[in-house]
């Protein structure tokens, strides 16, 4: 090989090296699901925090079990513990061997404690019973389950429409109000 040929390989390689480091410390492509996000770096420095088909299961000192997925969720900036989620599906295996599901359009789920807020479109089914709101909490360290905004409670025999319904996850203690002086208004479905 003799030395133009060499020369010319050598900024070659250097032009191909140059062109990768200005492409990744300015434009990096991320897949997230089928979309492509471009994100452009200003600081050069790019930090992305996008989770695809997460899934977490725990365990309480009652030998419940807690699963929740998500198709994608992103970590909070501010609080890392803090992951927000779409697209979410939710069991609480109980342990009497029942089973409530949730499902929901977003939730904010603590990695540390396993609270969990739901958002947007909230269904939770166990048994014959039926809950749908705006939002829904689950306070594991207190064993509460909370609903609110937009709230209907439904089974075979009547629908309710209140504000708010407090659940007891350990005894299944059920309270169904509204938050000032009203009624709640009960529909009979018979």
């Amino acid at each position: 090989m003799n030395s133009k040929t060499l020369i010319q390989m050598i900024l070659t390689i250097l032009v191909i090296i140059i062109s990768g480091i200005i492409y990744y410390q300015y434009f990096y492509k991320i897949k997230v699901g089928e979309e492509d996000k471009t994100f452009k770096n200003e600081n050069s420095k790019v930090t992305v925090n996008v989770i695809k088909d997460i899934a977490y299961t725990s365990f309480d000192n009652n030998g419940n079990t807690y699963i929740i997925k998500s198709d994608y969720g992103e970590v909070n900036e501010e609080n890392k513990d803090i992951i927000f989620m779409s697209k979410v599906v939710a069991e609480m295996n109980f342990d009497n061997g029942t089973t409530a599901y949730l499902k929901s359009e977003n939730a904010n789920y603590n990695t540390l404690n396993n609270d969990t807020n739901f958002l947007n479109n909230v269904e939770l089914i166990y048994l014959n019973h039926k809950i749908n709101a705006d939002n829904m909490d689950i306070f594991f360290k207190n064993s509460v389950l909370e609903a609110y905004n937009n709230l209907v409670y439904s089974n075979p025999d009547i629908s309710l429409i209140a504000d708010k319904v407090k659940i007891n996850l350990k005894t299944k203690d059920t309270k169904i109000f509204m938050l000032n002086n009203e009624k709640v208004k009960v529909i009979n479905s018979n």
